[in-house]
């Protein structure tokens, strides 16, 4: 058996605390990456991080801004676990969705085709995957779902990704935030 696992962010830059502030209150999720079975992060960030360019890239967890709060996982065959992962792997230099996020703070759809925001990225490959499985299978996020994936932020995927049955578990907070 493998994992798919998720793991669900809050940082401490300006645009982070307004996702977290829309998300929860303040108290929300601002990014959200799949973690390889190899210790990498995939995830897609608007900046460049540690020498990484903006866009769908591999980086390590601990070049990360913020701390890692919720980690989410999933125990699934090996080969649903080469499927979810090639899949992402695949979108690797794939170009972030600035566009999406504009559309976030201006209430309107302004997704660009083939680029992602971190929430969307994630659900998208849960729901790749998914296409695998007869429901009910535990895991299984439809496609499509009521809102369109790039419109989804990384407190609502948190939500998502737990409806659909992986295990939640809160991570230790080390350092002020």
């Amino acid at each position: 058996m493998a994992e798919i696992r998720i793991e669900f962010r809050r940082a401490t830059g300006i645009l982070s605390r307004a996702i977290e502030w829309v998300g929860q209150g303040g108290q929300g999720i601002s990014h959200c990456a799949s973690l390889l079975a190899d210790g990498r992060y995939v995830d897609a960030r608007s900046d460049v991080l540690a020498g990484v360019p903006a866009g769908i890239r591999f980086r390590h967890p601990d070049t990360e801004p913020g701390v890692a709060v919720y980690r989410a996982t999933l125990e699934v065959t090996y080969e649903d676990y080469c499927e979810w992962s090639s899949n992402l792997m695949a979108k690797v230099t794939d170009d972030y969705d600035k566009d999406a996020i504009l559309g976030f703070l201006e209430g309107k759809s302004m997704h660009t085709v083939g680029r992602y925001v971190c929430s969307a990225l994630v659900i998208n490959e849960v729901q790749h995957v998914s296409k695998l499985w007869t429901q009910p299978h535990l895991g299984f996020i439809p496609f499509p779902l009521w809102k369109p994936v790039h419109r989804i932020d990384p407190n609502e995927a948190l939500s998502i990704i737990q409806t659909a049955g992986f295990t939640i578990d809160k991570l230790p907070i080390t350092g002020e935030m």
